[in-house]
């Protein structure tokens, strides 16, 4: 009859201690019946040592080799209490017999082993392998383990049952060590012990077919909202409707994309999209979401792996108005400057109102494409007030008849006794210089001498007319002029008018663009300006293509530019006027002229519709007292 072991037996498999709760076994017994039907001999598992023998595939190699030290040499007699074990080396004369108390040197704790450390890496997954699981089902192992590594928790990654093993894997370092100190420390309701192997591994694979595009679907359903548009896509690899067979983790640009093409093809008007915690690091394959779903406007990606916030420069040509970035690496560069983070974030969402939770200002947009607040479309012409723009246009085009008059002096009238002139021009280096306004520029940003500034400044209705009187020679493209009228009160009308005229002394007579802002106040029965500010500066190169097409267009240029040759050409350019152009000309005309609007129409179809010379023609006509008084009958 064997010897029962002691409770302080060194022989047990493996190098574990005895199970106090349970004397009879000292680890899982691993052995499975013969080929040939013989069975065990006896239930107590055996201790046997025999020459050359490796360590027991229970014990763990590096346990198995911490237990050696140089030579080992044994030998036994038929009396199993006398065997002894001599150790040589630099244990040598330590003898030690089969039940002896004292434990190798090595062993400070008994032959338990130290909990293994695994590498931490950027992955970090971890594949679980439990030896002859196949006899248990697979709550029974989980909810097992889960009790041991308590209060600490995981999730089994594609638990699988291939031969005698069960696999499945988890995703923390933390978890992996807890699991690997359960080996042999779970007792089986059958009475062995429950193996635990934990191993490093890259995250699990799965192949992206269509059985797996089905399984998707079905998971992305239950986690989209309709009411809200919203779909729920965080910690999409822990699903539980998949976690089971296969391993969706999005941070994978293959598996990420089947997700968004799925998404896309069943909702593409996705308003808001939750990608937290799926471990993303490289976003590059995000830049698809601004072309698939064009109405996304909120977006989570929160505890992920960002580091940089340049990251998300590929998303942000989405109209996001709130971002979730909290929980990622990016953030903590930015944990005492939280005025930068909104700052930086903001440059690439201009339309952000809500930051990680946190609402913020409404912005002001500026030059931001926005189809929702579209800028209105231009207009050559705004004026609050009809009474204002009749009383404005009527004053302007006399100021600008005889302004391109060779006499200039009949403007002593448009201004007040105390009023007040200032010029500025801009500079360029362009063929065209503006050589001939250098001297009288006022511009307050290059003069800092306050008397240069007060020279500059033409003080005084004479002083006015008689800087206007010595400017160039001037013929002002009607056609190109806009008109504000931005203030209007019961004593004043602010009025700024822009576009372009031709220097007729020069020989190359160069085109030049003009600002004019007029303060104009009511003055006896009429109107005059109290100040005026000239600008003067070379047109663009879009201005003077504009200029060249409405001269095309409407052959509305300088006198003498455009002579009919016969009556087919005057009725081909009637047609090609349109209607509210021929109004626009007739009113202006007549404006101007102060003729009654019939005079008006007359004059410009003999002219056949050339303002400039409708204008000449009537000027003409007044000097030699040709024009009928029924033509100013109103």
């Amino acid at each position: 009859m064997p010897r029962k072991p002691s409770k302080t037996s060194w022989g047990g498999r493996g190098g574990r201690s005895g199970n106090f709760d349970d004397k009879h076994y000292f680890a899982h017994d691993d052995r499975v019946p013969r080929n040939d039907g013989s069975l065990y001999l006896g239930n107590r598992p055996r201790v046997s040592f025999k020459t050359q023998a490796r360590p027991a595939r229970d014990v763990p190699r590096g346990l198995a080799l911490a237990c050696l030290d140089e030579d080992v040499q044994m030998a036994t007699s038929s009396n199993n209490n006398n065997r002894q074990v001599i150790m040589t080396g630099r244990n040598r004369g330590i003898q030690r017999g089969r039940n002896s108390p004292v434990p190798h040197r090595r062993f400070r704790m008994g032959l338990a082993p130290r909990i293994r450390q695994f590498p931490i890496g950027d992955s970090n997954w971890y594949k679980i392998t439990i030896p002859y699981g196949h006899k248990y089902d697979k709550d029974y192992i989980i909810n097992n383990l889960l009790s041991y590594i308590a209060p600490e928790t995981f999730i089994p990654f594609m638990y699988k049952v291939v031969g005698n093993e069960a696999t499945f894997y988890v995703d923390d370092n933390k978890i992996a060590m807890a699991l690997a100190d359960s080996d042999r420390k779970i007792t089986t309701t059958d009475g062995f012990k429950l193996q635990v192997r934990v191993s490093k591994a890259g995250f699990p694979q799965c192949e992206i077919d269509n059985k797996l595009k089905e399984r998707l679907k079905q998971a992305m359903a239950k986690r989209y909202v309709h009411e809200t548009n919203a779909l729920d896509l965080s910690r999409f690899h822990r699903d539980p409707d998949l976690i089971t067979d296969y391993f969706c983790a999005l941070f994978r640009p293959v598996m990420l994309k089947a997700v968004l093409d799925i998404v896309s093809e069943h909702i593409p008007d996705l308003e808001a999209l939750n990608l937290d915690g799926n471990k993303l690091q490289l976003i590059e394959k995000l830049n698809v979401l601004d072309k698939k779903f064009t109405k996304l406007k909120i977006l989570y990606l929160g505890d992920n792996k960002i580091k940089d916030i340049n990251q998300i420069d590929t998303i942000k040509d989405l109209k996001l108005e709130e971002l979730k970035l909290e929980g990622n690496p990016v953030c903590n560069k930015y944990k005492s400057r939280q005025n930068d983070y909104i700052s930086d974030v903001r440059k690439r969402f201009p339309k952000l109102l809500r930051l990680d939770g946190m609402e913020l200002p409404k912005p002001i947009l500026f030059d931001v494409a926005d189809e929702g607040n579209k800028m209105p479309p231009s207009q050559r012409m705004f004026v609050a007030n009809a009474k204002a723009q009749e009383i404005a246009s009527q004053f302007l085009q006399q100021y600008f008849l005889i302004f391109d008059s060779e006499n200039r002096q009949p403007l002593l009238d448009a201004y007040v006794e105390h009023a007040c002139f200032s010029m500025t021009m801009s500079y360029t280096h362009s063929t065209n210089k503006l050589n001939g306004y250098l001297m009288e520029n006022r511009n307050l940003y290059r003069i800092n001498d306050t008397n240069k500034r007060q020279k500059l400044l033409k003080q005084g209705r004479l002083p006015v007319v008689s800087f206007i009187s010595e400017m160039p020679q001037t013929s002002h493209y009607l056609n190109t002029f806009t008109m504000d009228i931005s203030l209007i009160t019961d004593g004043m009308m602010l009025t700024t008018v822009t576009g372009l005229f031709k220097e007729l002394d020069k020989k190359e007579q160069p085109i030049r663009y003009f600002n004019r802002t007029f303060i104009i106040v009511p003055e006896g029965s009429g109107y005059c300006i109290r100040n005026e500010q000239l600008h003067i500066s070379q047109p663009t190169d879009a201005q003077l293509r504009q200029l060249n097409n409405q001269n095309s267009e409407t052959q509305i240029t300088n006198p003498g530019s455009y002579t009919p040759s016969s009556s087919g050409t005057a009725k081909s350019l009637s047609v090609q006027l349109p209607e509210d152009v021929k109004q626009q000309m007739t009113m202006t005309l007549s404006q101007q002229t102060n003729m009654n609007l019939e005079w008006s129409l007359k004059c410009l179809e003999e002219v056949l519709w050339n303002y400039d010379n409708a204008l000449s023609a009537f000027q003409e006509f007044y000097k030699r007292g040709q024009i009928p008084a029924e033509a100013f009958n109103k």
